[in-house]
Formats: structure tokens, sequence, C-alpha cells
């Protein structure tokens, strides 16, 4: 862990070093009002772009993470004692560099910053963005083993050895996108110098893996009578989409060196989940509904940034009349450094 941490903050080193460096005898002279410009996809007075940009950033924090399992024919609601049974610290590094920008997280093993006593979920996950003036897009994939999967009521706990896997891309668009920046909410790459907000768009596409090792229901419990056709559940595959309406605020302070960026989403989609229980395999086509809600704050600079975030996340499927229930919550700090190109040949943009 230690020599992850010394090979990140090393590389931020040197590469903040050799852009002194170069820019010692220009740049370190002029005013940081030099080292930004006026975009000519944008209005000026709202949004202005940094001259270096590219940077690398190393990202610290804990997340819960809360899996419930229960269904209709209990006439109840999901009441969890313990909220957050899957808890880890995690720990990863971003880059963007002209069109590549993206984040690796994983997991941390025997370090804890919420008060839990369950340290099973091994955790990594991958993304990569692009974002452009009207529209962004983000591709992940999350691997996730040791999950503990919860039942309405605390009626049981399952063994940890649930296995999930996602994999999908956020295509998010700005209506108010000469004035609100989706950049210097998200990634600090870009100035929000006043106050604007933006309704959005979001158009998920994605691929849901959970598989059991073990039952994950206690067999006393696992019946016909309250799960139907899920009884002996052992795994759901779901190919969906999600569409979810938002809206995002950039409050600038000081000009956008201070911020805070709240934003919001929140919709429904079709899904298609394949699984198997005891009676053979199934397809079900249902409503899926998501949402999430992000506060992003902190110092945005000329030359370095630092972004506290929180994140939190809920879902729901059904596979009639069983169903899944889902909620993350994510706290990071990031602290990011900006550089200038260092080579000619590679492109700047995709398109």
């Amino acid at each position: 862990m230690t020599r992850y941490c010394l090979i990140i903050i090393t590389v931020i080193g040197l590469i903040s070093h050799a852009n002194a460096q170069r820019s010692l005898d220009s740049m370190s002279r002029r005013p940081i009002r030099s080292l930004i410009y006026a975009p000519g996809d944008a209005d000026s007075t709202y949004i202005l772009r940094y001259r270096l940009q590219n940077d690398i950033r190393l990202i610290y924090g804990a997340q819960g993470t809360n899996l419930s399992y229960g269904s209709t024919n209990e006439n109840n609601e999901i009441i969890n004692s313990s909220l957050y049974n899957n808890v880890n610290d995690l720990m990863g590094f971003g880059l963007t560099y002209k069109f590549i920008d993206f984040d690796l997280t994983y997991s941390l093993k025997n370090v804890q910053l919420l008060e839990e006593d369950r340290q099973n979920l091994s955790q990594f996950r991958v993304a990569y963005s692009y974002t452009m003036r009207r529209l962004a897009v983000r591709g992940y994939f999350l691997d996730s083993k040791g999950v503990i999967v919860e039942g309405t009521k605390d009626k049981f706990e399952s063994d940890a050895d649930v296995h999930q896997m996602k994999i999908g891309a956020q295509v998010t668009y700005f209506f108010n996108f000469r004035r609100y920046s989706y950049r210097a909410a998200n990634f600090q790459n870009e100035l929000q110098s006043k106050s604007a907000g933006s309704f959005l768009i979001r158009v998920e596409p994605f691929y849901r893996s959970l598989g059991m090792e073990t039952p994950m229901v206690p067999p006393d419990l696992d019946v016909a009578a309250v799960y139907g056709q899920q009884e002996g559940l052992k795994y759901v595959k779901t190919p969906g989409v999600l569409v979810m309406p938002g809206y995002g605020y950039n409050w600038a302070i000081s000009g956008g060196k201070f911020f805070i960026s709240p934003i919001v989403f929140f919709g429904s989609g079709l899904a298609v989940n394949i699984y198997r229980a005891d009676d053979g395999k199934h397809t079900f086509l249902n409503r899926e509904w998501g949402g999430s809600l992000a506060i992003n704050m902190g110092y945005n600079g000329a030359r370095m940034y630092a972004t506290l975030r929180g994140l939190y996340e809920a879902g729901y499927f059904r596979l009639n009349p069983s169903y899944f229930t889902t909620n993350e919550l994510k706290i990071t700090l990031t602290v990011g450094v900006r550089f200038d190109h260092l080579e000619s040949f590679i492109p700047s943009s995709l398109f």
C-alpha cells in the first residue's frame, strides 16, 4: 500500500517539477489570469479554460454499499438496523492528458474510516470520460467480490460471497452549455467564473451480473410462498438502459477559485433480467429505477485543485415477486496537479 502511494506521489512531483522548470522564466512572473483564456464555444463571462489542460490526481476516500433483497409477497418495508453492510476504504489515481481521461480506484484492506466491523468487500473500478461542450460520455467497469446481501427488516444476511459486476456508459447532455460548465463541476479542468446552472439529461445503457456461490436466503426462509419463481436464486444477469433527467448548478466563489457544485439525477428505464433458480432459467422484462445526488466542493486553481466529493446513488429492480434495492454512499478527496503537453504527436481531441 505504501509503495503505491509513494509511486503516485513521486509521479505527481516529477510532472509538477518538470512543468515548473519549463515555465519558470515565462509563467511564474505572469499573473494567474494569464494561465486561463476564453473558450470560443462558450460565454467567457461564465466559463474560462486553463492553459495547463492536463492533470494527474490522487484519490482517497471511503464508501458504504447496501444491497437488499426482498419480496412483495411479504408486504413490508425494507428497514435495516445496519445500513451499510459492505464497507471499504478506497484509493486510486486519475490522469487527464489531451483526449485521455480516466480514473482507477480499488479497495483497501485493514484500513477503516467508516465505523463498521465488516471489511470483506474487494472492489475494483475503472472509468474513462470524454467531455465536450454539450455532451459528456463516461464508460465504466465495476467489479465487487465479497458482497453481503441483507433481507428485509434484517431477516437474514448472506455470506460474503456474492459477486457483482457492472459495465456501462453514461451519456449526459447539458442544455445551458454556453454558461454551465460540466467540466468545472465534475473534473475541475475548466473555471466556472460566474455561477450558473443547467438542466441535464442522461442515458445509461448497462449490463449487470449478480452471482451467488452459496444460497443467499436461508433454506427455512427461501420458500415459493415468499419468492415465487425466484426460490433458490443462483444468479441474475441484466442488460438494460436508464433515462434520467437531472439538474446541476455551479456556485462560483471568489471568481470560481472556490466552488460548490451539486448535481442530481433521477429516472427509470427497462431491463431484461435473466436469472436461474431451483426450477430453472427465466427471463423477465421489468422497469428499473435509479438516481444519484453528488455534491462537489473545493478549490479550483490554475496549477492545482482539491475536491471533496460526496455521492449518493440508489436503485431498484424487480423480478416479481422478489426485488433488489441498492444504495451507495461515497466520500472522496481528490488532489490534482496541472501540467502542459509533453509532446505534440498525440492529438488533443478525438474529433
